[in-house]
């Protein structure tokens, strides 16, 4: 499924899972077609309250835990934004102005969530380096929306399931049930075997 064409009003959220448990948040905004955010002063002053992180212990803005972010323009929309771009869209120049987060997570677990009151309209999407395989999730947002469970591994591996664990106990279980009864035959045979005193 995708949103279709540009829609310009919309600010585009990438966030991308490394490997080595670091998150990079993507925030672009159309400066040409946004109502609220037409310069990098209205943009600085925005993305101060883009984002809360909620670890379900505590929720704060993730301007507060990840830091300032780094402030750069672009002219090119990002061909992998799940919003349906044809080739036209893609070939034409913009102003985009773009607000880029660098953090490790102090938890491994976490949901994004839109502050109350937020003018915003995002389309996040989740690209997990860690599953070059796996396609792109993503969500539309707006003020008190949450985005879907957002989890971290320290290891390349897709976490496994619990239709893998199911899978482990049922070959453990098929492979050890003959192993078992084997030995109880011989401890059985050895018994009826040894010289009675």
């Amino acid at each position: 499924m995708f949103v279709c064409a540009h829609n310009g009003e919309f600010l585009l959220a990438k966030l991308q899972l490394h490997p080595g448990g670091s998150c990079t948040l993507k925030v672009t905004a159309d400066a040409e077609a946004n109502f609220n955010i037409q310069d990098r002063a209205q943009m600085t002053e925005a993305a101060a309250r883009f984002f809360e992180l909620s670890s379900g212990k505590e929720t704060r803005l993730l301007s507060k835990i990840a830091g300032e972010p780094i402030y750069t323009t672009a002219q090119k929309l990002d061909p992998e934004a799940p919003l349906g771009h044809s080739p036209e869209e893609l070939a034409k120049s913009y102003r985009l102005e773009i607000a880029e987060w660098n953090w490790v997570p102090d938890t491994s677990k976490f949901v994004l969530r839109v502050p109350e009151m937020s003018p915003h309209t995002f389309i996040l999407w989740l690209v997990d380096e860690r599953v070059p395989a796996q396609k792109p999730r993503w969500v539309m947002m707006i003020a008190e929306d949450e985005s879907p469970l957002i989890e971290l591994s320290k290891t390349t591996e897709a976490p496994r399931d619990g239709w893998d664990l199911l899978l482990i106990v049922l070959v453990a279980f098929t492979i050890g049930t003959p192993l078992l009864g084997s030995v109880f035959v011989w401890y059985k045979n050895r018994q009826l075997s040894a010289p009675r005193g």
